[in-house]
């Protein structure tokens, strides 16, 4: 049982640090990506790199579950890229046609802003977990969960980062959105790990391991 608490502590830091590490290798290389592959291709490739930090972070953990783990970290990738990309053009459609314009999160309100990014989380991870989902189905029973536990805790948890980032910063800048990536990844870290230890139950391996 301790182990276990173990590694669900361990899968929350790591997640949160893989989110904020791919975050962190996005952004710089952004710049010269947009400007080889332009904004339409580059978007999924850059948001990509997030979902390679996360997807990364978590093998440690993964490995001792999975064979071929290694797909973990690909799958994280193409999902939160694609997830995160397919938010960002829905947000920005939706908020078109309701603004009739380009938007712009700073200049929506704090419910707006909340929304936004509740949604993007959402989607994101959706797809992270649907990608992440083709690899667990193949070494647990009833892991079907884990698609929508990484939805809604990445949802949840961006839109309640953001309203608390609004709370505690006078302005919509760099701290609110730090405070908003911590809140999201920490509790989407907490959700998975608690998914991961019941779909990893001593009973559930062993009904796997006997299909």
């Amino acid at each position: 049982m301790a182990h276990r608490h173990g590694e669900g502590f361990t899968w929350v830091a790591l997640t949160v640090l893989g989110l904020v590490a791919g975050l962190a290798l996005a952004l710089p290389l952004g710049v010269p990506i947009f400007a080889v592959l332009g904004a339409m291709v580059g978007t999924p490739v850059v948001l990509s790199i997030v979902g390679f930090g996360v997807g990364t972070a978590q093998w440690p953990i993964i490995r001792r579950h999975v064979a071929s783990s290694g797909w973990w970290i690909v799958v994280s990738a193409l999902g939160m890229g694609v997830g995160l990309t397919v938010g960002v053009i829905l947000v920005e459609q939706v908020g078109r046609a309701v603004m009739g314009g380009q938007v712009n999160f700073r200049m929506l309100g704090v419910a707006g802003r909340a929304a936004s990014f509740g949604t993007i989380g959402m989607i994101g991870g959706l797809s992270l977990g649907l990608a992440q989902w083709l690899v667990l189905r193949r070494h647990a029973a009833r892991c079907r969960s884990w698609i929508g536990v990484n939805a809604v805790s990445l949802g949840v948890g961006l839109a309640s980062g953001s309203l608390l980032g609004d709370v505690l910063v006078a302005r919509p800048g760099v701290a609110s959105i730090g405070i908003m990536i911590a809140i999201g990844s920490t509790l989407a870290g907490a959700c998975t790990a608690k998914a991961l230890a019941k779909i990893f139950s001593p009973g559930r391996e062993l009904s796997a391991a006997q299909r």
